[in-house]
């Protein structure tokens, strides 16, 4: 398992009317915010706090949000030079930064290049004009297109782009069409999402009553596959339930959160998972920058050494003893092309998967959701189209 940070960013130029993550479109707290991350950022760093296996050195860094590229780039250098101060990186340390076509520029590229960030995540959803105003969306396809030029010419080679499906309006051409011109860019990884309406968002009172009239099901999963086949023929084959990539080109600090991996999360909303503890912070960036001030490294170790549920700073969301573990294996390990270890398991858990999950196991594998494989047990083709109902199997 490797070990990773994740910090959010909450800010945007506009709010998505479909995102639920926590994010907002007021910046005028971003220079407040980035003092209060940093010192956050060094309260953990001198907390004692680490990983389950001591290590200190992160394998990857992950900047999301909200949109991290709508603030200046300066305090993402700072951010970055902060962990690598405090906490150092890994040989070849994998950083991602996410950004928008509408707010990324060359010098903000540039920018990103030089403090060490050597992934960028970009939001372009689709190359499809129509399809973009649907969304909201601030960018058109050019501007998309031009920001992939930005981003090649600064130097980066390991781009991500997402897209999206089952829009209403959206064509299955217009899908494929979108995923072939990216491959063609060169873009060696592209996750996918299908459009899911959200309780809380604009789109939910848009479309709540009627997205299936708009969109039927079979439609949409007709879509899903028709994109799926066209970039695994491009090379970008599926290893994740969202995510395809050329080899090499996986997300590593992903890979980290499905292989059940420790990793430290700083910012408003930001969830992390350390020392059997599962825990996030205030979804409000107020309260968050409040909070952050009073931050000591002796109040953070105290929170996790006591198991505190609740600080001003750190809500605990999860205790993790070692059936709890046991439970939630599957549903990471599920997610991904690789499935589940038989021997991972033996050795984290003193027990046999097949025994543990016997009943679960068998019914999955003669309904077809499920294969076996050498030492892996994973979802099939068809098991990928109903991995929830499988995952819930095995809770």
């Amino acid at each position: 398992m490797g070990r990773s940070i994740y910090i959010h960013i909450p800010f945007c130029e506009r709010k998505c009317p479909y995102c639920d993550f926590y994010s907002i479109a007021d910046r005028s707290q971003s220079s407040a915010y980035i003092e209060a991350l940093l010192q956050e950022i060094e309260a953990f760093a001198g907390s004692e706090v680490r990983f389950d296996d001591m290590t200190d050195l992160p394998d990857t860094l992950y900047i999301g949000g909200g949109t991290p590229s709508s603030i200046p780039a300066e305090d993402i250098a700072k951010i970055v030079n902060s962990i690598r101060k405090l906490f150092g990186f890994g040989k070849d340390a994998e950083i991602t930064i996410e950004v928008n076509p509408s707010s990324l520029t060359q010098d903000k590229a540039l920018i990103y290049k030089d403090c060490g960030i050597n992934r960028v995540s970009m939001g372009v959803q689709s190359l499809d004009d129509q399809v973009l105003k649907t969304l909201g969306r601030l960018h058109d396809s050019d501007c998309a297109r031009r920001a992939i030029d930005i981003l090649k010419n600064a130097g980066f080679t390991n781009i991500s782009c997402d897209l999206m499906s089952g829009i209403p309006g959206q064509t299955i051409s217009s899908a494929e069409e979108s995923a072939r011109e990216l491959t063609e860019l060169g873009i060696k990884h592209i996750s996918c999402y299908s459009l899911s309406i959200e309780e809380g968002t604009l789109f939910e009172q848009r479309y709540k009553d009627n997205i299936e009239d708009l969109v039927p099901p079979e439609e949409e999963r007709e879509m899903y596959h028709r994109v799926r086949a066209l970039l695994a023929a491009k090379g970008l084959v599926r290893y994740e339930i969202s995510n395809n990539s050329v080899g090499g080109y996986e997300s590593r600090h992903n890979l980290n959160y499905w292989a059940g991996g420790n990793y430290y999360a700083f910012g408003a909303a930001a969830a992390g998972y350390l020392q059997d503890m599962r825990f996030t912070h205030p979804a409000s960036v107020a309260a968050y920058i409040e909070a952050a001030k009073a931050i000591t490294p002796e109040s953070i170790k105290e929170y996790f050494d006591s198991k505190q549920e609740k600080s001003d700073l750190l809500i605990t969301t999860d205790i993790m003893d070692r059936e709890e573990k046991m439970k939630e294996y599957p549903f990471l390990a599920l997610r991904t092309s690789y499935g589940m270890s038989r021997k991972v398991f033996l050795e984290r858990f003193n027990v046999q998967i097949d025994e543990f999950f016997a009943d679960a196991i068998r019914k999955n594998i003669d309904e077809g959701l499920l294969i076996e494989f050498e030492d892996t047990i994973r979802l099939t083709d068809k098991g990928f189209d109903f991995a929830d109902k499988v995952i819930r199997d095995f809770l």
